[in-house]
């Protein structure tokens, strides 16, 4: 939903004033209960700065136009990744503070450590680099129908640590953003041609001349033939081996975007496939 310029008034007023409250109220009391200064000021200003973080995040957020009309894209996502690595980053910076440690002494005196830990972790942060890389330069969007690797479906949400996938049988994956960024990615939505396929195996000793096979497979659509556009089908050979061959009967519907017919006319073609192979072996035996 946008936030309206009022609301946007509302937020900042609500954003000067948890400031006005923390400065006035939580650090006096601090004070007056023998909480050194230092302390409750870093406190505050942490505090702040995790208030004034959230409220240009809305900001840009609210006059931010996301693409087709959709409430989270890669920019909303990204910003929202951002700011979570900002609120880490504070509070480590308080705690930090609250022990009277600078974070460069804190980072000279534990180096040995800190190598340690990012040896550990090196595969959950190259997770977090490769999320941020993959929002932000939009190598695939939200909404996106692709391939990743062998999994194919439309794209629900981009993390930090992994993209959310929605395949055919409504399922939804989660894919590691290290294996998205090190896989072949193909990105269906982006391609002028929004192309629909099916991929089948017949046995040597069951095939039928290529031309035949299509016109079987076109003719048993029957009505469905309405939702492709004319002459947009096509089988080609995919790969030819001494047990069987590979085919791939592509299409283009009228319709590209319309999940609900691709599925009906992959699944309609599966079962004619199967029953003209069984049709074939009955016939043989």
């Amino acid at each position: 939903m946008k936030i309206k310029p009022i609301a946007l008034g509302l937020i900042c007023a609500a954003t000067a004033s948890l400031v006005l409250f923390f400065k006035v109220s939580i650090v006096s009391k601090l004070a007056s209960i023998g909480i050194l200064d230092s302390i409750a000021k870093n406190v505050m200003h942490v505090v702040a700065a995790l208030l004034f973080v959230e409220t240009l995040r809305l900001l840009i957020v609210a006059f931010y136009k996301p693409q087709g009309g959709m409430r989270r894209d890669n920019f909303t996502a990204g910003m929202a990744h951002l700011s979570k690595i900002i609120y880490a980053l504070s509070i480590v910076v308080l705690l930090l503070s609250l022990f009277d440690v600078s974070v460069k002494e804190a980072i000279t005196s534990l180096s040995l450590i800190a190598a340690a830990i990012v040896l550990m972790t090196k595969d959950y942060i190259s997770n977090l680099i490769n999320g941020m890389y993959i929002t932000f330069t939009k190598l695939v969007n939200i909404g996106d129908n692709v391939k990743i690797a062998e999994h194919k479906g439309k794209i629900l949400d981009i993390t930090l640590t992994n993209v959310h996938l929605l395949n055919d049988d409504d399922d939804i994956i989660y894919i590691p953003n290290n294996i998205v960024f090190m896989s072949e990615i193909i990105n269906f939505t982006r391609r002028e041609l929004k192309k629909s396929y099916l991929d089948f195996e017949v046995q040597t000793q069951d095939l039928v001349p290529q031309a035949e096979l299509e016109k079987a497979i076109v003719d048993g659509l029957g009505a469905l033939n309405e939702l492709i556009q004319p002459g947009s089908h096509y089988l080609k050979v995919a790969s030819i081996k001494f047990e069987f061959t590979s085919f791939k009967f592509q299409f283009i519907l009228n319709d590209p975007l319309n999940k609900e017919h691709d599925r009906k006319v992959r699944r309609h073609i599966a079962q004619f496939v199967v029953a003209f192979i069984a049709a074939r072996q009955g016939a043989r035996a």
